[in-house]
């Protein structure tokens, strides 16, 4: 009625009992609801001793849910500590906790924080279990070092093309068997051409008289210098490289087991840091932690599958549908959408590390003769590439999401069955199209 005051809507308290902590380097600000404590807000410094006050302090409190903001790496240490005592922990996006203009500080971070998890309003990032994040930690140690290697191979190849030795031209791979032969015994002294051919391996299709010509340059004393240096970089990454896949393994073997019995390999590629014997032996035991064989899959090679393991687990349960599954890996298709017309600029960026592995995946599949292959090459031939790549890489991850969650067995279909399914769709558009004109399709009986 007229001249009486409506009454304010207000958001509802979704969790009485929370907090919110604005992350830092040195230290981290606390709030909790006001009448929770006579001071609401205190800062609290990194030291480990210091962030077990802060865990004690909000237990004495009764706070349940905390939630932080994902800042670097400096979280890490603090929800470790939360997450062992058994609160809730959220751990959020900085983009949903953006702060009003004008208004920042650490202060009225925190409190923001906690007014925006107290009404609900916050969604916490996916994290595995703590021992998948384990192994996680070894696998993403383990791809560094191996970028690393590729820049050490980089760094020789540059040195051989200063000293105009040619050897990359007549062998396919530098770190092969026969250009590390020859690169070994250049670093150690050789420099005859002819005395270096002769540790071609007999599989090499260049004769040796043509390696031996490759060999003929100027040799320096600082681009020689250069090349043992990252000759020896290259050895010792190799070796911190079998360290991690032996750390790799025990991790594996520590986690719960969910698969049982004996699984073969379906496919055996060539590793330049493992052997068949290891393939084996991790595909093994990625079958015991996940329930099901990824690498049954075309295009999911055994180090896919590893990535896939380590950065999501076998316990897809935070996700309720394969499509929200998709979204968090930055596969699905973009929402920017207002009014029916796509929105101006660019979406944000998201780099998740198990997208990008099935986008290289994906991107194998283009010579691979199966149902996936077959896709891939009919999306290439009406789309540009890099959607063409996100939409195969987005078939993928519903496949994986359908195992992982159903625990069933991949089954092939094979090209003829896409062929069927792609005739199946063109006959169906033909009947639409003739359905709009006034006439029919008539089949052949």
């Amino acid at each position: 009625m007229a001249g009486k005051r409506k009454r304010k809507q207000r958001l509802d308290i979704v969790y009485p009992h929370c907090a919110g902590i604005d992350v830092g380097s040195e230290e981290h600000w606390v709030a909790v609801r006001p009448d929770a404590a006579e001071e609401s807000v205190r800062r609290f410094g990194g030291f480990s001793d210091e962030l077990r006050g802060l865990a004690d302090w909000l237990e004495g409190l009764g706070v349940r849910q905390v939630a932080m903001e994902a800042t670097g790496v400096y979280w890490i240490p603090l929800y470790e500590v939360l997450d062992a005592r058994g609160f809730e922990v959220h751990l959020v996006n900085a983009r949903a906790t953006r702060q009003v203009t004008g208004r920042k500080s650490d202060v009225l971070d925190c409190q923001w924080i906690w007014q925006l998890m107290a009404h609900g309003l916050l969604r916490s990032a996916f994290r595995p279990a703590d021992g998948v994040c384990t192994l996680r930690s070894l696998v993403r140690q383990r791809s560094t070092k191996v970028q690393d290697q590729s820049r050490c191979i980089a760094h020789m190849q540059k040195a051989l093309t200063q000293m105009n030795v040619q050897l990359d031209r007549v062998v396919s791979d530098l770190t092969g068997k026969t250009g590390l032969s020859i690169l070994r015994r250049v670093v150690a002294g050789e420099r005859d051409p002819k005395a270096l051919a002769q540790l071609r391996d007999r599989r090499l299709r260049a004769d040796e008289e043509t390696v031996a010509r490759s060999l003929e340059g100027n040799w320096r004393r600082e681009h020689l210098f250069a090349l043992g240096q990252a000759l020896a970089q290259f050895d010792f990454l190799g070796a911190q490289i079998k360290e991690c896949d032996a750390a790799i393994a025990e991790s594996l073997e520590r986690l719960p087991a969910v698969g049982t019995g004996d699984v073969e390999m379906s496919k055996v590629m060539k590793s330049p840091h493992r052997s068949a014997q290891q393939q084996t032996a991790l595909h093994r035991a990625l079958y015991s932690m996940l329930g099901v064989d990824l690498t049954r899959i075309p295009t999911i090679a055994i180090d896919t599958a590893l990535v896939l393991a380590s950065e999501i687990g076998a316990d897809l349960r935070r996700f309720p549908s394969s499509e929200q599954f998709c979204a968090w890996l930055g596969l699905a298709p973009p929402t920017r959408i207002s009014g029916g017309k796509p929105l101006p600029g660019r979406a944000p960026t998201v780099f998740n590390r198990a997208g990008q592995a099935l986008r290289q995946a994906a991107v194998n599949a283009r010579r691979s003769e199966s149902f996936i292959g077959a896709s891939h090459r009919a999306r290439l031939a009406r789309m540009d590439k890099s959607s063409a790549v996100k939409a195969t890489a987005h078939q993928l991850a519903r496949w994986i999401y359908a195992l992982l969650t159903k625990g069933q067995a991949y089954v092939e279909r094979g090209i003829g069955a896409f062929e069927l399914e792609r005739r199946d769709r063109q006959l169906q558009a033909l009947q639409r199209k003739a359905a709009k004109l006034g006439a029919a399709v008539l089949l052949p009986a």
